[in-house]
């Protein structure tokens, strides 16, 4: 919980008093509706709906407005800060594989576990018991993911690759943005020049190239993010056209990648049918058919300072971005599945061994 709230009540977006709870809460904290709505980051309409209780809060704002509120999360996000550690702690395949700590006896922040509870994950490998640990937590159900998530939901995505594309890409991308914020949160209370090689929890720092691991400083991931939830807007808003790409620069690449890996390891634990090779063929399909994304986070070798997948270039526009085939109806299952077109600008890179 917050260090800044004083309020330990709990409250459930669906209880049937919490429309009176909420605004007995502002009444409290001195806050006028506007000053309130603009705090939650909704509109005032949207608060007065709340407190006469016309509207409950929908999944994609409920953090925000119990962080107005200054309540401790629903039950909901509560449970996933113990994703979040999961994913930072790297037990995913979006990770570095390694195994969850035994006998921690927590998950994250208000989700503590009796240690005998352990006792079933012992036989299990890292994939295993990433797949297990993330089944148990409520992140939204498959089919309820268009509407819970639907302010990063893309019916231009399930237009183009489906609508598991879709659903995959709105999971990662509500993973994405709690695990790369949490991440600029501690990197404000350290010292200027931290790095995410020196946080203890880090599942942003263990999926970008290491070989520059030392210069992902608050700078950086605060720009990461904004390009990131940038290329969210556009593919979502509706204003991209047949002509546009997906990903303009090298860390919008990246980020696509990570975003689908997160997408797709929860979803797949879930029973959604979502394997590796499904979700790398969607990215395959939409940053080119050369696997820019692969090749820039298996790097082992420097590329040149003037290429665009050296550090000093990721947030430079791309000269001639791959543009993915928006018209086409495709389901992304092999390596392949984006038009080959000659103008893909990014430069195969030798794989790590």
């Amino acid at each position: 919980m917050s260090p800044r709230r004083k309020n330990n009540d709990h409250h459930e977006p669906d209880d049937p008093d919490i429309a009176q709870a909420m605004r007995a809460r502002r009444q409290e904290l001195g806050l006028s509706v506007s000053a309130m709505a603009a705090r939650a980051g909704v509109s005032e309409q949207t608060w007065r709906n709340y407190e006469y209780g016309r509207t409950q809060v929908r999944g994609d704002k409920q953090m925000g407005v119990w962080e107005a509120l200054e309540w401790e999360p629903p039950t909901h996000w509560k449970d996933l800060a113990g994703l979040r550690a999961i994913l930072q702690a790297g037990t995913t395949s979006a990770g570095p594989g390694g195994a969850m700590p035994m006998g921690s006896g927590s998950f994250g922040p208000g989700f503590d576990i009796p240690d005998e509870a352990f006792a079933a994950f012992e036989d299990l490998d890292p994939e295993e018991l990433a797949a297990q640990a993330a089944a148990d937590l409520p992140v939204p159900d498959w089919d309820d993911i268009p509407t819970v998530l639907s302010e990063v939901y893309s019916q231009r995505l399930a237009r183009t690759l489906g609508e598991d594309a879709a659903r995959c890409f709105a999971l990662g991308v509500l993973l994405y943005d709690m695990s790369i914020t949490e991440n600029l949160e501690s990197m404000a209370e350290l010292p200027r020049g931290t790095h995410l090689g020196e946080l203890d929890d880090t599942h942003i720092g263990s999926t970008l190239p290491q070989l520059w691991l030392t210069r992902y400083d608050y700078e950086f991931v605060f720009q990461l993010r904004e390009s990131f939830r940038d290329m969210t807007r556009r593919l979502v808003s509706g204003v991209t056209t047949d002509d546009d790409p997906m990903a303009c620069t090298i860390a919008e690449i990246l980020v696509l990648h990570d975003v689908f890996n997160l997408g797709g390891t929860i979803a797949a634990s879930r029973g959604a049918g979502i394997d590796e090779d499904r979700w790398e063929g969607w990215v395959d399909a939409l940053s080119g058919p050369d696997r820019p994304a692969h090749m820039l986070v298996a790097m082992g070798m420097i590329p040149p300072a003037d290429a665009p997948e050296h550090f000093d270039n990721w947030f430079k526009p791309l000269p001639g971005p791959f543009t993915p085939d928006w018209g086409g109806a495709q389901d992304g299952a092999g390596a392949t599945t984006a038009a080959d077109r000659g103008d893909a600008t990014v430069t195969p890179l030798r794989r790590g061994h």
